[in-house]
């Protein structure tokens, strides 16, 4: 007899276009899931279009899938513009209806992975003070999520990515570019990240290796975080006590 047949996952992502939503739908489609990006651009094969700024595009999302049950939903896009309404409803409440409309379409052991910022636990000069406020309210509603749907056997996590490498910038990081170098320097892995090390932890975060963990928001950042500002200042000038 041959071996019963297995169910590919399905995965959505949103903003499946992006540097690392392409990343994250190209590992996910390696090991092989079914996946679906969502956006408003035009494509065939595998896509959802749909404006998640609208209020009922949970619909349209449920009406592309037809009867499948999501096995993980990932979160990658992000709002560029300089509408400060705008911009808090397509990166926080976007996410809140698309996960309470879908609700009752996941499978049983489903992940969320939302994508946020390290600008969640720091402060990034060149972001503004909305791009702050909603990536630490992504951590909330990471946890809000974990407890509301753990019944359901669906868990959710968030990822805070730092300054990455990836597809649509890595013609300016170059191995020679200054600001390579310098992240490079006080980074303690001494190396910078990229997308394909964002769509590697996605990847974990959405198969049963990861069943026992949700609500749980997780830096990468090659232990940027941990060092402390002042002595980093203080190996950059030189300068000791």
């Amino acid at each position: 007899m041959g071996q019963p047949h297995q169910k590919l996952p399905i995965s959505i992502v949103t903003g499946g276009r992006g540097g690392i939503g392409s990343q994250i739908m190209r590992v996910l489609a390696a090991r092989g899931d079914t996946v679906f990006s969502v956006g408003r651009s035009r494509r065939k094969a595998n896509h959802i279009q749909t404006d998640i700024g609208l209020q009922n595009c949970y619909e349209e999302i449920l009406q592309g899938l037809g009867k499948k049950k999501v096995d993980n939903l990932i979160f990658s896009h992000r709002y560029r513009g300089s509408d400060s309404e705008r911009d808090s409803d397509i990166s926080l409440n976007a996410i809140i209806r698309i996960v309470e409309g879908l609700e009752n379409s996941f499978s049983r052991d489903a992940s969320i992975v939302i994508l946020s910022s390290v600008a969640a636990i720091s402060v990034l000069d060149v972001q503004s003070s909305t791009y702050h406020a909603t990536r630490a309210g992504l951590e909330g509603l990471t946890r809000f999520f974990a407890v509301r749907l753990g019944p359901k056997g669906v868990r959710c996590n968030c990822i805070l990515p730092s300054t990455l490498i990836k597809p649509t910038n890595k013609k300016f990081f170059t191995k020679s570019n200054p600001v390579r170098k310098l992240i490079e320097e006080i980074t303690p892995i001494s190396r910078m990240g990229t997308a394909t090390d964002i769509a590697n932890a996605v990847e974990f975060l959405c198969s049963n290796h990861a069943s026992y963990i949700t609500g749980q928001n997780i830096a990468i950042d090659g232990g940027l975080s941990l060092v402390n500002p002042e002595s980093i200042a203080r190996r950059l000038s030189d300068l000791q006590h």
